[in-house]
Parts: C-alpha cells; sequence; structure tokens
C-alpha cells in the first residue's frame, strides 16, 4: 500500500506547489489533480485525507479493513511537528471502521497543515 501512497503524496506536492489557493479533499473516487487529463482513483476500499497549499502538504490514507492509517506531510512553513520529515511515511491506528465501505483516514487539519492529532510512529 506505501507504493500507491507514495505515488500520491508527490502529485499533491507538486500540486500545491503549484496553486495559491489553500486545498483540502478527501479522495474516494476518481478525482482530478492538476487538470482534466490527471486523474487518480485510490485502491479499493481506500480513502485519502489530503490539504494543501502553496508551499506544504499533508495527506493520510486508510484501508476499510486495515489496522493502520499513513500520513506524511512536506514543504515550507509547516505548524511545529514532529512529524515534519517529508522523506518519512508515517503509521497511526486506524481511526473505527465499522460499517464503512471505504476506508477513512483521520481527517486532516488544513489550517495547521499538520498530521492529525493522533499517535503517530
Amino acid at each position: 500500500m506505501k507504493k500507491p501512497i507514495t505515488k500520491l503524496m508527490v502529485i499533491l506536492a507538486i500540486c500545491g506547489m503549484s496553486s495559491t489557493a489553500f486545498a483540502t479533499v478527501a479522495i474516494t473516487q476518481t478525482t482530478t489533480i492538476g487538470g482534466a487529463s490527471n486523474t487518480f482513483t485510490p485502491s479499493a476500499k481506500v480513502g485519502i485525507s489530503a490539504a494543501s497549499i502553496a508551499t506544504s502538504y499533508v495527506a493520510t490514507s486508510c484501508h476499510v479493513n486495515g489496522t493502520f492509517q499513513y500520513g506524511t506531510l512536506g514543504g515550507t512553513g509547516l505548524t511545529a511537528n514532529t512529524y515534519s520529515d517529508p522523506s518519512k511515511i508515517y503509521q497511526s491506528d486506524i481511526p473505527s471502521q465499522s460499517g464503512k465501505t471505504i476506508g477513512e483516514p483521520t481527517a486532516v487539519d488544513a489550517a495547521a497543515l499538520a498530521l492529525p492529532s493522533v499517535t503517530w510512529k
């Protein structure tokens, strides 16, 4: 699961650097990133929560039947965060997925551009 997440993180970083507007999104179906011909579809039963500004991004992801959610962030102007190493993908316990058909990670805090307030390793 890390390979698709890493690919998305690169796409989000590029989109975030080229945009001047604040953006936050939950991705559970096919979505357009950076133009009509650039689409991304998460794997089956996977959900992603992402936010970006012109110079930074943050994203979390999980599978509905998984044990962990994964997250990363990078760029400049990030809120002080012990998890702000953009070369790493962190993991945390998955939030409750009872009765859900698509994984729903903890939503990112777009205003602070930090990983959500849960314990990450």
